[in-house]
């Protein structure tokens, strides 16, 4: 694979169904799927914000230079890459020889990282050929999963700027206050649960995702394929049928047997949530929640 070949990034907040999907895409033969480090996730932080043009194009160059980089070391050349990849998506015979001599045919790298979903931007100016898919999921469900996996946005967490959530932001007493809150809300943000801050976090990321996808020269561009993940989990092969035609993929007998892995059983993980903190998740995120589709109780 040359730095010339195919492009595909996933966006999506953390937690909603990256990591499912990314197993499904990891079945592809000609395509190599990598999560997260490549680019810091600090860069995406700093693409959100207003930028003078020269120092937003040294982030866009700074991107595409982290995707050919990998293509160069070990970690791809390597034998035991090339045949954990044979596993993964293959496992025929007639490939198993070049994968034991360390021979790579993928013709496609697909790059996760979920806080890109703060400057969708980046990646599709960066890479202008690349496909783009873009999954969302009730934000609450989110919130819930970064915050019971995670431990994510708690005091402790907001005591220093070292987190991937909270790279960028304004002190407020003994706590740091994350810049995609406004000045005003620091109070109420502070004052809420880790649960309500998460899906704060999540109500900026869908927002920004949804001004970038209605601007006309994305829509009109055909690269993004947006992917509501109930609707993954619900018709996954459907799904899957959609994904493949996107990237120019074939729907191999690997990628059906990993769609039909799908469950449902993280879907309405929220609902387990005290009452009150719903309703307040509901209050930041209500408006966000109601345009992706999902059933909001609390007034607007």
């Amino acid at each position: 694979m040359s730095a010339n070949d195919g492009r595909a990034v996933v966006l999506g907040a953390p937690r909603s169904g990256t990591t499912f999907l990314m197993r499904v895409l990891g079945s592809f033969e000609s395509a190599e799927c990598v999560s997260g480090n490549l680019l810091p996730v600090g860069i995406a932080h700093l693409a959100a914000q207003q930028l003078h043009p020269d120092t937003r194009e040294t982030l866009e160059r700074s991107f595409r230079v982290a995707l050919a980089d990998y293509l160069t070391t070990s970690l791809y050349h390597a034998r035991v890459a090339a045949l954990r990849k044979w596993w993964l998506a293959s496992r025929r015979y007639s490939t198993l020889a070049p994968a034991i001599r360390g021979v790579r045919v993928e013709q496609m790298l697909i790059y996760k990282e979920p806080f890109l979903a703060f400057a969708p931007e980046l990646a599709y100016a960066a890479l202008p050929q690349a496909r783009l898919l873009y999954i969302f999921r009730d934000g609450r469900d989110v919130a819930d999963s970064l915050v019971r996996t995670y431990d994510v946005l708690t005091d402790a967490r907001l005591a220093d700027l070292d987190s991937d959530e909270l790279q960028i932001g304004r002190r407020v007493g003994e706590l740091y206050v994350p810049w995609w809150v406004s000045e005003g809300e620091s109070g109420s943000f502070l004052a809420a649960s880790a649960f309500v801050r998460s899906i704060w976090m999540w109500r900026e990321m869908v927002s920004r995702c949804r001004r970038f996808l209605e601007r006309a020269d994305v829509a009109a561009s055909g690269r993004i394929l947006q992917i509501r993940y109930e609707d993954l989990i619900e018709e996954p092969l459907r799904q899957g049928e959609a994904i493949a035609e996107h990237l120019g993929q074939p729907l191999t007998a690997r990628m059906r047997e990993r769609l039909e892995h799908a469950h449902p059983r993280s879907v309405g993980i929220h609902t387990r949530r005290d009452a009150a903190e719903l309703a307040e998740a509901e209050r930041v995120a209500g408006d966000e929640l109601r345009s992706h589709g999902y059933t909001v109780t609390a007034p607007r």
